[in-house]
């Protein structure tokens, strides 16, 4: 009996489901103040980076800060090429920051009606992360990004995350 009872934590490890995936994205907290932040935080995007996305390689490329904004877009393929487009803007707003984009199919006909800009502002920055509503944008050392969000389902209400590992190209 005592060698069995000794197997019963060991058996129940590794019976026990794997834990979930820590969750990337955050959603604003009704009425909380957006965190102070500034453009030239996040210089350290500047450039082009490459990874695996939802169906197949992504890119997402950035430039530099300029007149408190940063301007980028967003490629992702599939195996018959260009899936879809998104372009960016990371602003500066009341003191802190906003991530705004448009999505854009492979013949450039948009998604959101003319005048529609998704917007995500910040909703908190902590160790290298900056968290947007339902956006983050993570360092993974000097030559790594982690980018994530909370995809909608048809209802409206989110979905599933997806999250994107990214190694900056040279």
């Amino acid at each position: 009996m005592k060698p069995l009872a000794c197997l019963l934590p060991l058996l129940l490890a590794v019976a026990a489901p794997a834990p979930a995936p820590a969750q990337e994205t955050r959603a604003a907290t009704p009425g909380a103040a957006p965190p102070p932040a500034r453009i030239a935080d996040l210089a350290w995007l500047t450039g082009t980076w490459e990874g695996e996305g939802i169906s197949g390689p992504a890119r997402e490329i950035y430039l530099a800060p300029m007149g408190g904004q940063i301007a980028g877009h967003f490629t992702q393929t599939r195996s018959d090429g260009i899936w879809f487009y998104e372009l960016v803007t990371i602003v500066e707003q009341n003191g802190s920051l906003a991530y705004r984009l448009r999505h854009f199919n492979a013949d450039l006909t948009g998604w959101e009606e003319r005048d529609v800009v998704r917007s995500f502002p910040l909703v908190a920055v902590e160790n290298g992360a900056w968290y947007f509503d339902g956006l983050t944008i993570r360092r993974d050392g000097p030559d790594g990004m982690v980018g994530a969000v909370m995809i909608a389902g048809r209802n409206g209400a989110p979905s599933h995350e997806a999250v994107f590992h990214y190694r900056r190209a040279r």
